[in-house]
């Protein structure tokens, strides 16, 4: 079974797929005038200084921060601190580089998923926001049946990427740093996940606004602690993240190719970028435009991958937790990085990656609520809950690395019609221009939605 899930793997991330990211990620950031340097202050002023701002929201809407801690806390931790470890693992130290490069063009790539999931959102005859993904598919490359099949494999994504590898890494991560079973971890996570999730998107964000800052900045100390004491070795390793990213090792550049792929992929599960799956969450977004959410899209991808993902592959690195031939793998690596800090570092970042894991599997339960409600209307709703935490039980105690494959598969699949609708809808996405002060058509577009 392990061999069949990796040959398919394999097809569905081989260079074909590669391309199709990247090309969309390069084509917006040139069509922006690469937005990602230009629009530095733009980008400050609309996320970071917009959290000393008070935002309204009403009983059953989000705010722009409770959207970003939600989409965060559905890539950031597993997709960080377990994604990058199996990076490394898989396709050595170059895939860094290359999750790196990813990380920037798809910057744009979900400023332009964002954008267009704002633009085509609309309230349902239940009074419910319907966005995301699923709506600018159907109604703006007007191809329903496409949109159909983005959220079947929306739905077959969430429960691999956004449940049982989720869950795996929670209960690997539990039982390495504290020596709970895998069976008691299983227990404990269906209970506390069937609690959150039956709130739906409000009890969601709520988790991530209070989980998630507090989270990130335990993160960040413990690795810096790791970088500070082996500071000597950061210079060296950068070097060999850039010496292997372009390694001959194998006839016809296979050695490139490897680091490509799976720094590409896992930079795809960590942030989401061109996947469509964050839209869905923005589209729940009130006061809010097109470009603004675009932004907070962009900003999402900085932090997670460029930002987070590249400190977590030096604390790997430095540590020297990593070899060729080692047998560490997934969470496992990436707890052993901190083990110079002792058993504080150890159980630290154990304890980290089970709650960042939760806030995933939790975050990534209302991806597929949407898309089982797009199929088959709301009175699947129940049922999908009950799936959902079945499942995310067996991920608990389910073998890690077929895991990790089946849930590559699912990203590719769910790409390729998200893709597709950029490319065709490519000429609707409108960037910010220094030279303009008024609204665009968009933008009031999303002001009237409210």
């Amino acid at each position: 079974m392990n061999g069949l899930i990796n040959a398919i793997n394999s097809v569905i991330w081989g260079a074909p797929m590669l391309i199709f990211f990247l090309f969309v990620g390069i084509y917006f950031t040139f069509k922006s005038r690469f937005f990602q340097f230009r629009g530095a202050k733009k980008i400050f002023d609309t996320t970071i200084k917009s959290l000393f701002k008070k935002q309204e929201t009403t009983e059953n809407g989000i705010s722009q921060f409770g959207a970003f801690c939600s989409v965060l806390a559905a890539c950031i931790g597993t997709g960080n601190i377990v994604g990058v470890a199996t990076a490394i693992y898989s396709g050595g130290p170059g895939s860094v580089f290359w999750m790196f490069i990813s990380s920037f063009f798809s910057m744009m790539t979900a400023y332009s998923e964002n954008y267009l999931g704002i633009k085509y959102r609309f309230r349902n005859k239940y009074g419910k926001i319907s966005g995301g993904a699923f709506q600018y598919i159907e109604k703006g490359v007007k191809m329903k049946g496409l949109s159909k099949v983005y959220a079947v494999f929306c739905l077959l994504s969430t429960f691999g990427m956004g449940n049982m590898a989720q869950a795996n890494s929670l209960s690997t991560s539990l039982e390495t740093g504290f020596k709970i079973p895998t069976f008691l971890t299983a227990v404990l996570v269906a209970i506390t996940c069937f609690i959150i999730i039956r709130k739906g998107v409000k009890g969601i964000s709520n988790l991530s606004e209070l989980l998630v800052p507090v989270m990130t900045i335990s993160y960040l100390v413990l690795s810096f602690g790791v970088l500070f004491i082996f500071r000597d070795r950061i210079i060296p390793m950068i070097i060999l993240i850039f010496k292997e990213a372009f390694s001959l090792k194998a006839l016809s550049g296979f050695g490139i190719f490897k680091a490509m792929r799976y720094g590409v992929s896992r930079g795809v599960f960590s942030n989401e970028a061109g996947l469509g799956s964050s839209t869905i969450i923005h589209s729940e977004t009130e006061n809010t435009t097109p470009e603004t959410q675009g932004i907070w899209g962009m900003f999402e991808v900085f932090c997670d991958t460029t930002l987070l993902c590249t400190i977590m592959a030096l604390v790997i690195l430095v540590s020297g937790s990593f070899t060729p031939d080692g047998q560490l793998f997934g969470a496992e690596l990436s707890i052993a990085s901190y083990g110079i800090l002792g058993s504080l570092g150890k159980k630290g970042i154990a304890l980290l990656t089970a709650l960042f894991s939760f806030a995933s599997l939790t975050s990534c339960s209302f991806y597929g609520e949407k898309s089982a409600e797009y199929l088959f209307t709301m009175r699947v709703i129940k049922p999908y809950k009950f799936i959902y935490l079945i499942l995310a039980f067996s991920g608990c105690v389910v073998s890690p690395e077929i895991i990790w494959s089946i849930a590559d598969i699912f990203n590719g699949l769910m790409a390729v019609p998200n893709l597709f609708a950029l490319v065709i809808l490519r000429k609707e996405v409108e960037f910010p221009n220094k030279k303009r002060n008024a609204l665009s058509h968009s933008d009031k577009a999303g002001k009237l939605f409210h």
